[in-house]
Formats: C-alpha cells, sequence, structure tokens
C-alpha cells in the first residue's frame, strides 16, 4: 500500500487523480480548524450554529474534492481553505436574514478548546484543571467581543496562528485595517479577562 503525502498541495495532486484516501487525510488534518472558524461566523444568527458549521466544513471538503486544483499555491493552503468556510458562512448567514449578526460559539466539550493547547507534555490535574479554566475564560470573552470583524482576527491570529497578511487575504481589508482590529481586539479581550479573572478570584 502506497503512503500518502501529508503536503497539503501533494494531497490535492493525488485527489485530482480520484484518490479518496487523500481526501480523508485532508479532512482529517484540517476539519477542526474550519469547523471552529464556522462557528465563530454563525453562532450569533439565531442558527444551530453546530450543526451548520458542520455542514459549511462538509460543503467546504466537497468542494475541495470536485475541484481540488483551484488552489493555486498564491497564499498559504490554510488561509485559502478559511477563505473558502467563510464564504460559506456568510452564504449561510445571508440565507437566514441574519448578515450582521455574528458571535463566537466555541464547542464546550473541550474539542475546540484544544485549538489552543500547545503544550506538548502531560501536565498534572491541578495544571489541567487551571488550564481548561484560563482556557475558558479567553474563549468566553472571545465570544463577548461586540464587534464581528475584531473578534474574527484574533481567532485568526491567536488560534489559527495566521499573519497579518493571509487574515488581511481572508477579510479581504488592508494591512493596516486587521492590524488596527487587533490592536483594539486585544484591548478589549484584555479588559474582559481582567474582569473574568476577580470573578474568578484569580486576581
Amino acid at each position: 500500500m502506497s503512503v500518502l503525502p501529508v503536503n497539503p498541495a501533494e494531497l490535492l495532486a493525488a485527489m485530482a487523480s480520484g484518490d479518496q484516501r487523500a481526501l480523508d487525510a485532508l479532512y482529517r488534518a484540517w476539519s477542526p480548524r474550519v469547523r471552529v472558524f464556522a462557528r465563530l461566523q454563525l453562532a450569533g444568527c439565531g442558527l444551530d450554529a453546530h450543526a451548520i458549521a458542520d455542514e459549511v466544513t462538509v460543503d467546504v471538503f466537497h468542494d475541495v474534492w470536485r475541484a481540488p486544483m483551484r488552489y493555486d499555491g498564491r497564499v498559504a493552503f490554510g488561509t485559502w481553505l478559511l477563505t473558502l468556510a467563510r464564504n460559506k458562512a456568510i452564504d449561510q448567514i445571508r440565507r437566514h436574514g441574519k448578515r450582521q449578526a455574528r458571535e463566537d460559539s466555541i464547542d464546550r466539550d473541550g474539542h475546540d478548546q484544544a485549538q489552543l493547547d500547545e503544550s506538548d507534555h502531560d501536565p498534572g490535574p491541578q495544571a489541567r484543571h487551571e488550564g481548561a479554566q484560563r482556557r475558558h475564560g479567553i474563549l468566553d470573552c472571545l465570544r463577548r467581543l461586540r464587534n464581528p470583524l475584531q473578534r474574527e482576527s484574533l481567532t485568526l491570529w491567536a488560534i489559527d496562528d495566521l499573519s497579518v497578511a493571509d487574515i488581511a487575504q481572508i477579510q479581504q481589508a488592508p494591512a493596516g485595517t486587521v492590524k488596527t482590529r487587533l490592536f483594539h481586539g486585544r484591548l478589549n479581550l484584555r479588559q474582559c479577562l481582567e474582569r473574568w479573572l476577580v470573578q474568578e478570584g484569580q486576581a
């Protein structure tokens, strides 16, 4: 049995040849990030954000399967994929008449919170509990940000580790605008976290 490549461009090339395993590998590697991002777009729309985010995720990878060579390498693969997800989420919002109402919704079961866990070691129970509390506070404050574009910018920057240029590509905005959104978003996020720490008795 041949070994599948791990590079997205190579997987796309394999998909163009009809290799279903390449699609499965790409989906396993990238669908969690797409799903989290879609939920961010959909949560405040009066919709079932979890279910529709799953639908958006499936639609994104269906489109990739149908035309894998649409990716031309001009931007990073993750940037291109999240742009597809953003467009599909916006289509869903428009379809349901809630174009402006977008708030972050993060799965509380821990799957999405794992995106913020960068630890390579297994901490003790107390450290895991404190880490989970901190992630919960960060994600809750992120969800509460009133400006959806600040929230989106911070999510792409902090969780998906995208550059300002990549975020500008996704948001179709100048880099300077993205920097302003990140600046004000971080300020608002810090103020929310300070209040949260006081409430939790950690300040």
